[in-house]
């Protein structure tokens, strides 16, 4: 069946444009790029923060009996003296963290932001797409 369009007449105005599904969709993968780098971004700010707050400076890498790198604090006894039991978790401790707790409210802001940010993004990618289908229909009925 073949499809007919109808004559515009020339005092009609044109259709408004449609939302555009391809700007949804660029929205979400914009918005989501920018929610895993904020999201990356804060857990390296919060593990640095939280290491510094919990071993100061103290030096990360200590040298145990026979030359032997001990990837523990230097205040921890090594292997052989029972060490590992002796030493905190920090598995542990990590559950009560008050670091974590404030990183929530961070993650919920981050949220609405990136989608923002992944609105705005898809606009102006678009716009360029715009611009050019614009212009090959004016240059199709000039010609």
């Amino acid at each position: 069946m073949p499809y007919r369009v109808r004559a515009r007449a020339a005092d009609e105005r044109p259709a408004p444009p449609r939302r555009s599904a391809t700007r949804l969709r660029l929205t979400c993968l914009y918005g989501g790029v920018f929610m895993v780098a904020g999201t990356a971004f804060l857990v390296v700010a919060l593990l640095l923060a939280e290491q510094a707050v919990s071993r100061g400076s103290e030096p990360v890498l200590g040298l145990g009996a026979e030359k032997t790198v001990v990837l523990a604090p230097a205040d921890c006894p090594g292997p052989g003296a029972g060490g590992p039991s002796s030493c905190p978790s920090p598995g542990r401790e990590r559950t009560h963290d008050p670091l974590f707790f404030s990183a929530l409210p961070l993650l919920a802001a981050l949220g609405p932001l990136s989608v923002g940010a992944g609105y705005l993004t898809a606009g102006y990618a678009l716009s360029r797409v715009r611009r050019i289908t614009r212009t090959a229909r004016g240059a199709y009925r000039h010609a």
